[in-house]
């Protein structure tokens, strides 16, 4: 089973940033610096129907098809008013004369000559169009034109918006920046950036550039011009901090800048492994620089942060407008493996209980040089002779599942789960905090030659290969056995062996990840046969 990751956001998701995603609602400009942002619902009620247009409002072309998108909504001030069934919208690209052209082949859409007249006949069709525009052959670099939309809905106010286009695409990419390693906790390490832009023009746009920590690492708020957020629980794998900040000045085509002082970040304690992501974007006009965790934004104190001309040796440059720094931190993270049983309600057998515990102090998180499958650490389990597994249960929080459940092959490979087998690894694919645990949940049955023999359990690295320095290596491993007595559900009848000084009460082994308040235990799907 794949683990979902965080990304940083609605999807970070995950932890995944990218240029200039989609189409900049059409708004009042507003300040060009980050402040703090919050969510405002308006009181005021529209006493008209009408019509409005999302798009971008400056389009940079070139010799190459640029794709567009647009996308119009009818909004009516009441229920009782149903959307019509007929809904247009109208692009009149004459503005551009000289400077680009537009082609829309979309079959909603008729012709004439540079104006397109796109209708819905109903309101199961979609209220958006993609069409491409790209600069007229010998258009002069720099050339701008206009094009405008206008959106209707058989009645109330027509919605209209224009869109700037500029002959001549600005290309930025972001500098490579080495990994840390060796990190101590509580020193502070440098994010430096670079940023050139390959183009054949100079930005005439606001650069915001975006930085996402994750694994406890926390940005200093020292630059006015920089919004800065802080994750809720440091102590989790993936809580996430960001900064962004934006710049006013032009970069010329061709040239190459960093950053007039280079951000800085604390290494948090509870760091083991840490990644930085950052992303640079031009702003389309009248837009806010994204808040890319839907996090309030502080803004910092101090100078402004600037771009200046670059100095010295470069490192290399990212084939795009987004790059990655890992960290590794002088810190240890201590896992270890408990596992209890009780007798299975309702029915024969066992369910035996694997939980990892992480004593800390660092948190284990899986950076993005993981992928899904790649778990953080995992639990190996030898089932008593005579006894096998039927089937596994995992504990899942609100966002990511934890805890699946493969068949051993070997100690590198899995199969997916198979009932009726003794050897089994149980998984910790996207991390564990410190203080914070994993379980997983296999439900057992025996032979009637079964004697009480036990099974083992261990806790070790996942194949994500993260170095966890283990400070203790007498808790890693746990040994359980099933009662064949008839003592009632609920009761807890398995030996974890001799370094436990105390069992496990069943049902009391909730495990929470990252947080998660709330756990719902889901069984996996059967197979069909």
């Amino acid at each position: 089973m794949a683990s979902q990751r965080m990304v940083f956001g609605a999807a970070l998701a995950a932890v995944v940033l990218a240029l200039a995603s989609g189409p900049a609602a059409v708004a009042a400009e507003p300040s060009r610096l980050p402040t703090k942002v919050s969510a405002k619902v308006s009181t005021k009620v529209p006493t008209k129907a009408h019509t409005t247009i999302q798009a971008d409002k400056q389009i940079d072309v070139g010799s190459a098809a640029q794709s567009v998108h647009v996308i119009w909504n009818f909004s009516a001030p009441s229920v009782n008013l149903p959307p019509p069934a007929e809904q247009t919208l109208v692009i009149d690209a004459r503005g551009l004369a000289g400077v680009a052209r537009i082609a829309v082949a979309d079959p909603r859409c008729t012709a004439h000559g540079q104006v397109f007249s796109c209708a819905n006949q109903n309101t199961d069709q979609l209220t958006n169009l993609d069409f491409t525009v790209r600069a007229d052959p010998g258009a002069a670099r720099g050339a701008t034109g206009t094009m405008k939309y206008t959106a209707s809905a058989g009645h109330g106010a027509p919605g209209t918006a224009r869109v700037k286009v500029v002959v001549g695409v600005p290309d930025l990419v972001v500098g490579k920046v080495p990994d840390v390693t060796h990190a101590r906790i509580g020193s502070r390490i440098d994010v430096p950036l670079r940023l050139r832009n390959t183009g054949d023009r100079a930005t005439d746009r606001r650069i915001a550039v975006h930085w996402v920590g994750a694994g406890g690492l926390v940005f200093d708020r020292k630059f006015s011009n920089c919004g800065y957020s802080t994750g809720t629980d440091l102590a989790a794998p993936a809580s996430p901090t960001s900064v962004t900040c934006v710049f006013p000045a032009a970069v010329a085509a061709g040239a190459t800048v960093e950053l007039s002082s280079p951000l800085t970040a604390a290494i948090g304690a509870h760091v083991l492994t840490g990644e930085i992501n950052y992303t640079a974007e031009l702003l389309q006009p009248g837009a806010r620089p994204e808040d890319r965790l839907d996090a309030e934004l502080e803004p910092g104190t101090g100078p402004a942060l600037t771009l200046v001309p670059a100095s010295g040796t470069e490192v290399g440059f990212e084939s795009g407008a987004t790059g990655r720094v890992g960290v590794l931190a002088d810190s240890s993270a201590d896992l270890a493996a408990t596992a209890t049983a009780k007798p299975a309600a309702g029915a024969d057998g066992w369910t035996l209980n694997l939980t990892v515990v992480n004593h800390g102090p660092a948190a284990v998180y899986a950076t993005g040089n993981e992928t899904d499958n790649e778990y953080v650490a995992e639990v190996d389990v030898v089932l008593p002779r005579h006894t096998v597994a039927t089937d596994y249960e995992h504990a899942e929080s609100e966002d990511s599942a934890y805890g699946p459940c493969f068949l051993w092959v070997s100690d590198t490979t899995t199969a997916p789960f198979e009932a009726g087998h003794r050897h089994y690894v149980c998984v910790v694919p996207f991390g564990i905090g410190a203080g914070k645990n994993v379980e997983s949940l296999l439900s057992v049955k025996a032979d009637k030659s079964y004697d009480g023999a036990k099974g083992s359990a261990t806790v070790r690295p996942g194949p994500a290969g993260i170095a966890l320095h283990d400070p203790n290596s007498a808790n890693d491993h746990a040994t359980f056995a099933f009662s064949t007595s008839t003592a009632p559900p609920g009761d807890t009848v398995a030996d974890t062996g001799a370094d436990r000084t105390a069992l496990i009460a069943a049902g009391a082994t909730g495990a929470v990840l990252l947080g998660a308040a709330a756990l719902v235990v889901h069984r996996r799907r059967r197979r069909s046969h």
